[in-house]
């Protein structure tokens, strides 16, 4: 008797299957395969009359399931991989939102991201992705050369408050936004706190957008966006404790608190994060602009220097050098 050649064919069949299948999930792509194998075993043990309809069909069941999962599992990828990408995307706007013009681009990129499907769509949005990450890089870049050649300026003004007085009355350095003391008593602040740090902390607060306002609604309404978040701190800090206006739209305090850091992080978090609101009247019509801050505390530890790239540090991420 001639040998059945169907149930060879049916074999190479199966085994193409399985060599062939698209990887998902690897445990449902090595469950998927061992399925396969225990149809080719059943086919192989049944050497006189195997019944090729139900094993072909069994075969082909477990494939449609096997690929229905693998879409459902590529589907939730490519999802995950978009939220992601939002993530990483909003990031760099907020840590980047004096820059306009790579702002706008990222929010186009990223409604883009979320409407793409086809691949030549991912790779276009993938070249213009490029080009904008570079820009920021290099804005990046830039603000840290100003950062480091203005950390070299306060240095040499801190090297020499030693040998010259303080601010006299005559000569009041005083912030006309916040009615602070200026950049210039905070220097000798911080240089008098490391000649002795102990319970000695800084806390430094970015006023959140300053820039935004001033672009859209004119300097005297960022200088109130200032005001009343100076006056919000002033209220809620100690007696002990020393406020400035550093430069830009950052306060800095020079905090003398006998408690461990935590604690004051803690004490300085109960009323630093409270979201604000400033009433300002432009024209014939109220615009009401939420008012909050990004802040940070450091303990004052020497070298001086150490100190200030700490400080440097913070501020840096937090607003563009331009703002001056």
């Amino acid at each position: 008797m001639a040998e059945n050649p169907y149930p060879r064919i049916v074999d190479l069949f199966m085994q193409a299957i399985a060599l062939h299948a698209v990887e998902g999930d690897k445990s449902d792509y090595e469950r998927f395969r061992a399925d396969i194998d225990q149809f080719a075993s059943r086919l192989n043990a049944e050497t006189l009359f195997p019944d090729l309809y139900l094993l072909v069909g069994g075969a082909l069941r477990a494939m449609e399931d096997y690929n229905r999962r693998t879409s459902t599992f590529v589907r939730h990828k490519t999802s995950e991989f978009q939220k992601m990408i939002s993530m990483l995307t909003q990031t760099v706007i907020t840590i980047g939102a004096h820059q306009n013009a790579s702002v706008s681009k990222l929010e186009e990129i990223e409604k883009s991201i979320e409407a793409a499907s086809r691949v030549d769509d991912i790779k276009v949005l993938k070249n213009r992705l490029g080009e904008c990450l570079k820009a920021v890089r290099e804005e990046t870049q830039r603000q840290k050369v100003d950062g480091q050649k203005a950390l070299e300026c306060l240095r040499k003004e801190l090297k020499g408050t030693g040998e010259q007085p303080a601010p006299s009355e005559s000569q009041p350095d005083v912030d006309t936004a916040t009615q602070l003391p200026g950049e210039g008593r905070a220097s000798v602040a911080i240089r008098t706190a490391v000649d002795s740090p102990d319970g000695k902390f800084l806390l430094v607060a970015v006023v959140n957008r300053v820039q935004a306002v001033n672009a859209r609604f004119g300097y005297t309404v960022g200088d109130r966006i200032l005001a009343a978040t100076a006056d919000h701190f002033r209220k809620n800090l100690t007696s002990r404790d020393q406020l400035f206006r550093w430069h830009g739209p950052c306060l800095l305090a020079v905090l003398d608190r006998p408690e461990r850091i935590d604690q004051v992080r803690s004490a300085i978090r109960r009323f630093a994060d409270d979201r604000l609101e400033s009433t300002v009247e432009l024209g014939q019509r109220s615009v009401l602009i939420p008012v909050s801050a990004s802040w940070s505390v450091l303990p004052v530890t020497s070298p001086l220097d150490a100190l200030l790239k700490r400080l440097e540090a913070f501020t840096a991420t937090q607003f563009s050098r331009d703002y001056v």
